[in-house]
């Protein structure tokens, strides 16, 4: 008799090149929707369920999603796969051998507790990696006597998005969340934001995910947004902020404060002749490494010239003075070399 391809892949809803963190959470989120403690009396849920637990433990065990690429490989490309028939008869039994497999997935307990004893894998499970489940009548006492016992959940990982500012992210933080358990009740956990994180960064918090029934928690994963802070641009550790340098400071030098993303005030001194525009280097005052919060980049100070207020007329004759003496000093300067100058 024939037996159905099974694209365990397109079960767990993942991708043919998906590592193995990327097969486990997609088994957990879809085997904890699925599980008969929470869809009692349904049995397309029960389906559903026993399909997933299948796809898992084929693709969750290296030997056994080889096995299974190469048969897939096969099958796209001739229409049957290793062991069949051209004409998609059965395969043989022994088409690959290697001996009878545990269930990994969940524990043998479970099984026979959800399903009585029976398989709950498909005949195209059973062709291949021979699942050792016995028929009830052959069960030993021992497997009997586990029946008795309470079925066990395992503990389930979580991820959760943090929104962190850059002066948190620039100096490191402590911060206090308020988690909320299956049945209700919230938590509060204290966590760490470590100095020099980047947008995007994922944080693993070991032992603080759902608790499962036997009392173990998976993981709390923190993925990292960090808030933009309009007076700042961050590329790595490099930072740089905008400073307002009146005219006759950038004409004849001086100091003005910078204000670092943590919020500190540093004097920055002013060369005679600066430039709008000009990029004044504050070294090691931009965002630490993450890991080495000693260890930092540059925040860069970039000057906008601020034009003086509307002028009284004392004030607009000096400015036309001034005016021209540069002219002046210029003419002369063209003179003395020979060459011209046109205001």
């Amino acid at each position: 008799m024939a037996v159905d391809y099974k694209d365990y892949y397109k079960v767990l809803g993942v991708s043919k090149d998906a590592d193995q963190q990327a097969i486990r959470q997609a088994y957990r989120k879809l085997a904890r929707q699925y599980h008969p403690d929470v869809n009692p009396h349904d049995k397309a849920a029960e389906e559903k369920f026993k399909e997933i637990n299948e796809a898992n433990e084929v693709l969750s065990d290296p030997e056994k999603r080889k096995k299974y690429d190469e048969m897939s490989a096969n099958y796209q490309r001739y229409g049957y796969w290793s062991g069949a028939t051209a004409n998609n008869a059965a395969p043989r039994a022994d088409a690959y051998r290697g001996g009878s497999y545990q269930y990994q997935t969940i524990s043998e307990e479970d099984l026979e507790d959800l399903f009585g004893g029976r398989s709950p894998f498909s005949d195209f499970f059973e062709t291949y990696f021979h699942s050792g489940f016995a028929p009830h009548d052959q069960r030993t006492s021992a497997q009997r006597a586990r029946r008795a016992r309470p079925r066990t959940t395992p503990g389930e990982d979580v991820e959760t998005q943090l929104d962190v500012s850059l002066a948190d992210a620039y100096r490191g933080a402590t911060r206090v969340l308020e988690l909320s358990e299956p049945d209700g009740r919230t938590r509060r956990l204290e966590v760490k934001i470590p100095a020099g994180v980047d947008d995007g960064a994922r944080i693993r918090i070991a032992k603080q995910g759902i608790a499962g029934t036997d009392g173990q928690r998976g993981d709390l994963y923190l993925l990292l947004h960090i808030l933009p802070d309009p007076r700042f641009t961050r590329e790595g550790t490099t930072v740089r902020t905008t400073v307002d340098v009146p005219l006759v400071t950038a004409m004849t030098g001086g100091e003005i404060q910078v204000t670092t993303p943590d919020q500190r005030q540093l004097m920055l001194r002013i060369p005679a002749g600066t430039e709008n525009g000009k990029a004044i280097r504050l070294r090691g005052q931009g965002m630490p490494q993450r890991g080495k919060p000693d260890q930092r980049g540059d925040l860069f100070a970039v000057v906008n010239v601020v034009l003086p207020g509307p002028l009284n007329d004392e004030q607009r004759r000096l400015f036309a003075a001034f005016a021209r003496s540069l002219s002046g000093a210029k003419e002369a300067t063209a003179s003395e070399t020979g060459g011209s100058s046109y205001v």
